[in-house]
């Protein structure tokens, strides 16, 4: 069902936990930053990590807070948190001992620390999930951020206004707020005492402001409410405001409050922009998530805050004089991004001292990953057992160092009938759960992990139960549920009713590998997740996503900016496997992003050759009754005895509501509600993956995506211990070269050593060629994937042939495979 595959396979390599380094202690740092970015101010100044002491976190509150969901990013609090919740989930590459949660005042049990290392006193109540710990003293002098953060705003505020302010119409909504900016570069509106009413009464707010620009809102008031929702857009086209067409996009939007001591917001969507009101309590008692970073006196929220962080590099007006800090980051690029296997490949890495201080003991490290062999490197770096480093030193404010990185990339073979072709290997997926009870009123966000490097392949609530005389299942209303990375699942659900509801969440998980046969295949899934993002009114509705060829779609989810819809239709089709689509019934307008990961159907190659994984799709029509039970009536899709239900689908009329599914591996336990009065038929399916392999196939038709991850750090306090990274990525493409001769040819006393590379086992033979004639020959034993030493006798005749040629040509006959040819350098 599934055909062969043509899309690349990734090879990474683990990104460095970077420390900060210090003599004599912690010292005020910051966790993170968005990625710097080169920047031309028309006006102002171009300033570096401008919200100074709140930069990077996304929770930076002065005193207590109040908290019932979780903080993608990271958070840090002057007082009391007597609310424990995950913290950090969306801070990828971040040091495993930078801070990302601090509580200075009293702390709840337990925290679910995602990333990073931690402050509380007394040091108990963190789960460190990460590789974090915890520290021995607190990273951050509050009154002293604070002081700094209130003339920030109080200057803010007083910036002149070069955007316009207009009542109009947004996403069909009239007397909105409309900003509207031209600059690329820093947009500045203040609202007048009247408009600051009107977004106090709901006014809807329209960003019509270029994308990455600043974008300042400054908001009078001592007492400040918010209301309404969010859009982006201009003229007649708008969308609503979501994570899919704000983060990384719209990150510079910062909403100032510089006289507010109360804010207020209840919110009909996601929040747009960062709050800096260091003066206020805020409180957010409706609506959606924030999407940016929260700059408060105190918080109380029970909605989710969303990492998209003021940009590193930014035009600002001109802000407070601040103490100069370094900050080290680094880029990286590749000389070709589709290689053939054999070729050479140079990458470049640039670091850069964006801060305005010296940044000492400045070193560059490349973990280089499977798929690619070393060759060379810039002086002084240097290489030892895969790994390059280069110490650079200092950089001063500004200034920038790169260094080059040869590599050989590792031969790919096309693929063919292999040596045991009847071989196949298990596969064991499995599930987790956990218990979820909900209060009258309550939004809680769960997740859920599979064990580190597994894949999710599928996740979702089951609601059981709401307290008699209180409401009914359909007062429990799904506001997301979506991977939040390969092995993690999120959701988020609230209930409406009055009184108490149970519920459950549950995850299935596929293994990294198959069960070991002499050897084990690891799974994999496409780089690319497909995700997109629409606006509805009123009705019902549908989107289809598509992974690429030679993959299939797991994990599917979705996440609303409202519960004023709800999935009706999760469907797979075995007649274009690659797509997914979802329905929804929308009674009011909402936002939905849609989100699958693309699941390869190839196992990957070892020992040069790999296996397909199997699928069936069992689909079932049920007749729902017109009154089911309050808890709903369960119906069971069931695989075949040789196979596991991995995703479950399903297509439901209007009337029918489906209240989860309990993955029970080899059948899916569905619940369906229905008091429409009338009995109505539903789709019910599963997707099952069976339990061994298809036969063995020699190499892979496969290309092979590697990404090459390389990380920066210094001896001096940094200010963004998580943009030290960046990766390239290079995709080697299969051809009829199973192997090939790889960096130089080096002659010493009696012999000449040269490295191969091959895509599948077995010999070579080898042979040097200078001036025409063959001066050296041998024999080779290959490992696929690994470079070996090939070691050729030589003549002194030959070898002095060979040093006055400088450059030989080195042919690789592979028992399996054409033979290869490549001009080599001469080392000695």
């Amino acid at each position: 069902m599934f055909g062969s595959t043509l899309r690349p396979r990734a090879l990474r390599a683990p990104v460095l936990a970077l420390a900060v380094l210090m003599s004599g202690g912690l010292a005020a740092v910051t966790p993170g930053t968005a990625a710097a970015t080169g920047i031309t101010c028309t006006s102002d100044v171009a300033t570096s990590n401008a919200l100074g002491p709140a930069t990077g976190w996304t929770e930076f509150v002065e005193t207590d807070g109040s908290r019932g969901a979780e903080s993608e990013g990271a958070i840090a609090y002057g007082g009391n948190l007597p609310t424990a919740m995950t913290v950090g989930t969306h801070l990828t590459g971040y040091a495993a001992s930078a801070p990302a949660l601090v509580v200075a005042g009293t702390h709840g049990q337990w925290f679910n620390l995602s990333r990073g290392s931690a402050y509380v006193s007394p040091q108990s109540g963190v789960n460190f999930n990460g590789g974090g710990h915890y520290l021995p003293g607190n990273p951050v002098d509050f009154g002293a951020a604070f002081t700094e953060l209130r003339a920030l705003s109080t200057s803010w505020g007083a910036a002149p206004a070069t955007g316009t302010v207009t009542t109009g119409t947004v996403g069909g909504n009239s007397g909105a707020l409309v900003l509207t900016g031209t600059s690329g570069s820093l947009n500045v509106f203040t609202l007048s005492p009247a408009q600051a009413a009107q977004l106090a009464g709901g006014a809807h707010v329209g960003y019509d402001v270029p994308s990455g620009a600043v974008t300042i809102v400054n908001v009078p008031g001592t007492s400040v409410g918010v209301a309404g929702q969010a859009w982006i857009g201009s003229g007649s086209s708008w969308s609503q405001a979501s994570d899919g067409n704000v983060k990384g996009v719209y990150n510079g939007i910062v909403w100032n409050f510089p006289d507010a001591t109360s804010v207020t917001l209840d919110y009909g969507s996601a929040w747009v922009g960062h709050l800096l009101a260091p003066r206020a309590a805020v409180q957010v008692v409706g609506g959606g998530h924030n999407i940016g970073q929260v700059i408060a006196r105190s918080f109380a929220s029970s909605r989710e805050t969303h990492l998209n962080l003021f940009p590193s590099q930014a035009c600002v007006p001109t802000p407070p004089d601040t103490p100069g800090t370094s900050d080290v980051t680094i880029t990286k690029s590749a000389s070709t991004t589709n290689p053939h296997g054999g070729d050479t490949v140079v990458y470049t890495l640039t670091a850069t001292n964006v801060g305005n201080a010296v940044a000492t003991g400045v070193v560059i490290r490349d973990e280089l990953p499977a798929g690619v062999t070393f060759v060379s490197a810039s002086a002084p770096c240097a290489q030892a057992a895969g790994v390059v480093t280069c110490q650079v030193g200092s950089l001063a404010p500004g200034a920038s160092v790169t260094k080059k990185i040869t590599v050989t990339a590792t031969p790919i073979a096309g693929a063919g009938p292999g040596p045991h072709s009847q071989a196949t290997h298990w596969l064991t997926p499995y599930k987790a759960e956990a218990q979820v009870d909900l209060e009258a009123g309550q939004q809680r966000t769960v997740t859920l992990g599979c064990a580190p490097g597994d894949y999710l392949s599928d996740g979702q609530f089951r609601v059981d139960h709401v307290d008699q005389g209180t409401g009914t299942i359909r007062d429990v209303r799904v506001l997301a549920s979506r991977s939040d990375s390969a092995s993690t699942w999120k959701g988020v659900i609230r209930n409406d009713a009055t009184g108490r509801a149970q519920a459950k969440a549950f995850i299935v998980c596929l293994p990294q590998r198959t069960e070991a046969n002499g050897h084990r295949h690891g799974l994999s899934e496409d780089a690319a997740v497909p995700s997109l993002t629409q606006s509805y009114a009123a009705g019902r509705h549908s989107a289809t996503l598509t992974c690429p060829t030679g993959t299939v779609p797991i994990a599917p989810g979705f996440d609303l900016s409202s519960a004023s819809a709800e999935l009706v239709g999760s469907e797979y089709s075995t007649a274009a496997p690659r797509k997914w689509t979802f329905t929804l019934d929308v009674t009011a307008p909402v936002t939905a992003t849609y989100t699958a990961r693309c699941l390869r159907t190839t196992v990957d190659p070892v020992n040069g050759h790999t296996h397909e994984l199997r699928f069936t799709h069992v689909v079932q029509t049920v007749s729902v009754p017109g009154h089911t039970a309050p808890e709903g009536t369960e119906y069971q899709v069931i695989c075949p005895d040789d196979a596991k239900g991995v995703v479950a689908t399903f297509d439901l009329p209007p009337g029918v509501r489906h209240v989860g599914n309990d993955p029970r591996l080899k059948a899916r336990a569905f619940r369906l509600f229905n008091d429409t009065g009338t009995a109505q038929q539903a789709t019910i399916d599963l997707v099952c993956l069976h339990d061994r392999t298809g036969s063995g196939q020699s190499g892979s038709p496969d290309p092979v995506e590697v990404v090459n991850t390389a990380t920066v750090s210094s001896a001096s306090v940094d200010a963004n211990p998580a943009n030290n990274a960046a990766a390239a990525t290079v995709t080697v493409r299969p051809g009829s070269a199973t192997a090939g001769a790889s960096g130089f040819l080096r002659v010493g006393r009696g012999k000449a050593k040269v490295s191969v590379v091959s895509a599948l086992p077995g010999k070579a033979k080898v042979r040097v060629k200078a001036r025409g004639a063959v001066v050296a020959q041998g024999k080779v034993k290959l490992r696929p994937g690994l470079s070996v030493v090939a070691r050729l006798k030589l003549t002194k005749a030959a070898k002095r042939t060979i040093v006055r040629a400088g450059k030989v040509r080195v042919v690789v006959d592979p028992a399996r495979g054409k033979r290869v040819q490549k001009v080599v350098k001469v080392r000695r």
